[in-house]
């Protein structure tokens, strides 16, 4: 109340007369609370979103054919995956720990290339340990899938291999 005995409007919320912002604020909530059930309800009823751990150490298995899978099936061949991840892990923890014995070969001096290409030997080596690693993963994989399954496989190497094709530049 003022001094004079009126009341006063909140000098903010609109005035009375004014319904539109009423209506605007209730559909907002109402919009809101749509989306806000609609993603409760697509995560309790999916399990949330998935992601592909591992799927990159196998690289002969495109990421695209997990995706076409059923998701029980994808767990499946995603758990075949993670009992991988160990050797995955300590394969790429050797290959860092080389990179780093070469960036020290770099700066040491006198500059010693028999060390640099010792090093850069070491670093091929762990490479292709952990690339047959990710081969003994793909095979496993390839060992448990249908003949449906193989041919979406199939299917999916060729797709990749095409957009890899599409995005390299000509010289």
């Amino acid at each position: 109340m003022s001094d004079d005995g009126t009341t006063t409007r909140f000098r903010y919320w609109p005035s009375q007369g004014s319904r539109w912002w009423t209506v605007l604020l209730i559909a907002s909530l109402a919009f809101n609370l749509f989306i806000g059930a609609a993603m409760a309800t697509r995560y309790f009823t999916h399990g949330g979103p998935q992601r592909f751990i591992g799927a990159s150490y196998a690289q002969l298995v495109p990421r695209g054919f997990f995706a076409e899978m059923p998701s029980d099936r994808r767990r499946v061949l995603l758990d075949i995956l993670r009992q991988y991840r160990k050797d995955f892990r300590a394969e790429r923890e050797g290959t860092e720990s080389v990179a780093a014995k070469l960036a020290d070969a770099l700066v040491n001096e006198p500059y010693d290339v028999e060390k640099v290409k010792l090093v850069v030997g070491e670093f091929a080596d762990r490479s292709g340990k952990l690339a047959a690693r990710g081969g003994d993963a793909a095979l496993d994989i390839i060992g448990r899938l249908s003949p449906e399954e193989r041919r979406v496989l199939a299917n999916a190497i060729r797709d990749r291999a095409s957009r890899n094709k599409g995005r390299r530049k000509s010289p």
